[in-house]
């Protein structure tokens, strides 16, 4: 074989890598890694949190409603840094993570959650978070099969 052959088999075998390469990306960080499993967000106010909190919270909810999930997160862990007893921002960063697929830090965040929701007493908002928490395993249940 000669050189210049050489080189375009070198470079068909690259391109041929990079494009699997780049199609693994795209489908683990990338759109095609969201799984729209909870498409709304809770949205109760409770007005006993910071104002700061309130408002990163409902910046979250925008992000959230907007598919935009990582800024979702960020404004979530941001006003959960304000109020660490803010039971709906860590729900609904839990939902925003299972939208991504990220199904660990959900279930974190939803156990959390259920765990503030208790402490105050409201029962209505656990039986939410089971019900979350059972869609998740049945998804991955329906994974596990498919495999």
């Amino acid at each position: 074989m000669d050189t210049a052959n050489f080189f375009i088999v070198i470079i068909a075998i690259t391109a041929v890598a990079s494009i699997g390469i780049g199609s693994m990306v795209w489908a683990y960080v990338g759109a095609g890694s969201r799984a729209i499993l909870f498409k709304e967000p809770i949205f109760n106010v409770i007005s006993d949190q910071k104002n700061e909190a309130l408002q990163q919270f409902q910046q979250g909810i925008v992000a959230f409603r907007e598919g935009r999930y990582p800024a979702a997160i960020e404004q979530f862990t941001q006003a959960i840094q304000l109020a660490p007893t803010f039971a709906e921002v860590y729900h609904d960063r839990g939902l925003a993570f299972a939208n991504l697929r990220r199904d660990d830090d959900a279930t974190f965040n939803l156990v959390k959650a259920s765990e503030l929701y208790l402490e105050r007493g409201d029962r209505a908002s656990v039986t939410i978070v089971k019900q979350n928490l059972e869609a998740l395993k049945a998804r991955k249940q329906a994974r596990e099969k498919a495999n």
